[in-house]
Order: structure tokens, then C-alpha cells, then sequence
């Protein structure tokens, strides 16, 4: 036997019976109070939001002494660069492969992004990539660019100037100046701790989970939170674009 006044019938004069009315009515309250306490004052304080990326660990002396001492190194090398090369624009073009380097380690001892010991290593790994490009820019012979499996390259973003990194799957069989390939993106998810130096310690060593045969495949960066929405869609272009310079795509 059915109880008449729990029944969800239909009603002539709104559609749902009473009781089925107060479970709308409750559900339309409770997502009100939701949005009071997700959107309001108390969100905008900088002392009480929740900071993203979270603060790193703290970076021994000694390793900082390191760091320093090998931007301050990767600095001048890539001064000296520009200067030799400032009448070849056509190797300036590759000075962000460069300078890629610099900014990544940089950022993260200036902006406490170091969450994990060993990438203590991992950024004076990158130091080291930084002096080894800089020395080919400067003889006239950027040899990354013909190198296969994962490569990690740059390019000078015309929103701000800024240099942005992104990664390449090269396929094994690629030689400059071969027929074109097909070229893939793989959009990365957005990790809380993905600074630009967690990106190219990845880019460097992993080709990722998407590896098609004889393909190029395109890993952006997509500047942290924009993901791929705003700078970060233009930056998926503007790495297209840098690519087409030297993979036939």
C-alpha cells in the first residue's frame, strides 16, 4: 500500500507535491550558503587565503652558496652571448633555449619553490644545461636543436616579453631537414608544486605517456594556473609557432 502524502505525484499548481517542494527549497538554501562562504571578504585576505604553489623547504646555505654562485655564471655567459651575437639574429633567435634555464632556477630560490631535496641537485643539473647551451650558442652551433627524445626549448613570448619554456618529443629517426611530421600536444594536469624548474627536470628526462611513432609531440607549460585558458592558450600557439623554426612539422 502506498502513503498517499509521500508520493511524488505531480500537482496542478506547481508541479511537485509539498514534500517533494521542500527538498528543492532546501537544496536552493544550501547552495546559497556555499557560494556566501566561498566568494567573500575573507577570501581576498592575503594573510589567511591559501597560498598556491605552498611555501618550499628551507634551502641549506651551502646549496644556496651553489646556486647563486652558478646563475651568477650562467648570467654573464649569456650576456657575453648577446653581445658576441648581436650582429647573427638568427642565433639570437635561440638565446631563450638558454636563458630558460636561468629564469627556472632563479624563481625558484627568489619565490621558495624547492619542495623536494632532490631538486636541490636537479637545479644545479639545470645550471650546468644552461652553461653547456650557452657555450654552443656562443661557438655558433646550438646542437639541442637536432637532438631526439625529450628537449626542452623556449621562446620569448610577445604578451610580455617574458621567456617561457615548453618540452619536445623528438622522434629517434629525425634528421633536420627531413619531410614533415605529424606534431601532437599533450596538455599536463596542474600539480601545486609544478614550477617551471619541476617542468624542465620532467621535460628533460621523460617523454611522457604519449609517444606516438615518428611524431613530434609538444608539451607546454601553460604558465602554471592559466593551464591552457588565457596566456596560457596563446602560449600553445606561440610554442607551435617557435617549433615550426626547426622541426618539419
Amino acid at each position: 500500500m502506498i502513503d498517499q502524502s509521500m508520493k511524488c505525484s505531480r500537482s496542478r499548481h506547481c508541479g511537485f507535491p509539498p514534500a517533494c517542494q521542500l527538498v528543492l527549497v532546501a537544496c536552493l538554501v544550501i547552495s546559497q550558503i556555499a557560494v556566501i562562504r566561498a566568494d567573500g571578504p575573507g577570501d581576498n585576505r592575503v594573510e589567511s587565503v591559501r597560498r598556491i604553489p605552498p611555501p618550499g623547504i628551507p634551502v641549506p646555505v651551502e646549496v644556496r652558496g651553489k646556486l647563486d654562485a652558478g646563475l651568477l655564471e650562467l648570467h654573464r655567459s649569456i650576456r657575453l652571448v648577446e653581445e658576441s651575437l648581436s650582429e647573427s639574429p638568427e642565433l639570437l633567435h635561440y638565446l631563450p633555449d638558454v636563458k630558460i634555464f636561468y629564469k627556472a632556477v632563479d624563481w625558484a630560490l627568489r619565490f621558495d619553490q624547492f619542495h623536494r631535496e632532490n631538486e636541490f641537485e636537479g637545479a644545479m643539473m639545470l645550471v650546468e644545461e644552461g652553461l653547456k647551451r650557452a657555450a654552443q650558442l656562443a661557438s655558433g652551433d646550438p646542437a639541442w636543436t637536432r637532438h631526439t627524445g625529450p628537449v626542452v626549448r623556449g621562446y620569448q613570448s610577445r604578451i610580455d616579453g617574458s621567456v617561457q619554456p615548453y618540452g619536445m618529443v623528438v622522434p629517434p629517426a629525425f634528421i633536420p631537414g627531413d619531410a614533415p611530421r605529424r606534431l601532437d600536444f599533450w596538455f599536463h594536469g596542474r600539480g601545486e608544486t609544478l614550477s617551471e624548474m619541476q617542468f624542465l627536470l620532467q621535460r628533460m628526462q621523460n617523454p611522457g605517456q604519449f609517444v606516438p611513432v615518428n611524431s613530434f609531440v609538444l608539451h607546454p607549460y601553460g604558465r602554471y594556473c592559466n593551464a591552457n585558458k588565457f596566456a596560457g592558450e596563446v602560449d600553445l600557439f606561440e610554442a607551435l609557432d617557435h617549433a615550426r623554426n626547426d622541426y618539419p612539422v
